[in-house]
């Protein structure tokens, strides 16, 4: 109960000192269980301040919560780092192995916590198989890159490099027809995931739901077309074309859906 009474103080001091400052301020990284507690207190948050929740591509599992004040108008946070990366507060490691190791998430989570730092500075770490990328906060990030030059029994390098190096691969897709009531966004997520109506309004209460990398809380959010859905624990969606109306009043839309 004290982590998360401290948690919760921590983002409200974070949100004041954005309102304050007229700043971009965050917390650590944060796992699913955190995100999970802020959620219900979003309305207890000022509303002069936007919350975003973002690890550095759309299906992070770690995520720092960003309070954004609404003046700047940020709708897409992805897309702002993306034009002002000085004002993120992770960047993106590179790290390089020779090519004789294989190794693991868990190599290389155990090589971080052995350099003595904390896990909440620590997003995502994507092993691919030449090098492996990993979101660190600023703060650490030259520590970690000086110092990280072993993982398990192999030689790494460590650099820094633009958020834009990361590349996600999202797979393959399907476009579906589907039918809606409204483009209200519980209306969409339900033909989208293959919800009922109730399961889907659930998910976007309990936070679950974002549109284009914000999480969004209202089940009466309008959706228009490029707009991209994450579900979390069902994937991602995008609402790809508005196509009419129907004579009964409901709405066809194409929804690429990612396999």
């Amino acid at each position: 109960m004290e982590e998360n009474d401290l948690l919760v103080s921590r983002c409200l001091d974070g949100k004041k000192k954005s309102l304050d400052s007229f700043m971009i301020t965050s917390t650590p990284f944060l796992s699913a269980d955190e995100r999970s507690i802020l959620v219900p207190l979003e309305r207890e948050f000022n509303s002069d301040i936007q919350t975003f929740y973002y690890g550095g591509y759309s299906e992070a599992e770690r995520t720092v919560a960003l309070f954004v004040p609404s003046v700047f108008g940020v709708e897409d946070i992805e897309e702002y780092f993306s034009e002002n990366e000085e004002d993120c507060p992770f960047c993106l490691l590179k790290v390089s192995k020779d090519r004789f190791s294989t190794l693991t998430h868990r190599d290389y989570l155990g090589s971080l916590m052995g350099l003595g730092i904390k896990r909440e500075t620590v997003g995502d770490i994507i092993v691919g198989e030449d090098c492996t990328f990993i979101f660190v906060l600023k703060s650490i990030s030259r520590y970690i890159c000086e110092n990280l030059t072993k993982v398990g029994r192999g030689s790494v390098k460590t650099e820094i490099c633009p958020l834009s190096d990361f590349v996600y691969d999202e797979g393959e897709t399907e476009t579906v027809f589907c039918s809606v009531a409204s483009l209200r966004l519980d209306s969409v997520a339900s033909s989208a995931f293959n919800l009922s109506r109730t399961n889907s309004s659930l998910a976007v209460k309990s936070g679950l739901v974002f549109i284009n990398s914000r999480q969004i809380l209202k089940n009466d959010y309008i959706l228009k077309e490029g707009d991209k859905i994450v579900l979390r624990g069902k994937g991602k969606a995008v609402l790809d074309e508005i196509i009419g109306e129907s004579k009964k009043g409901r709405i066809h839309i194409n929804i690429k859906k990612f396999k």
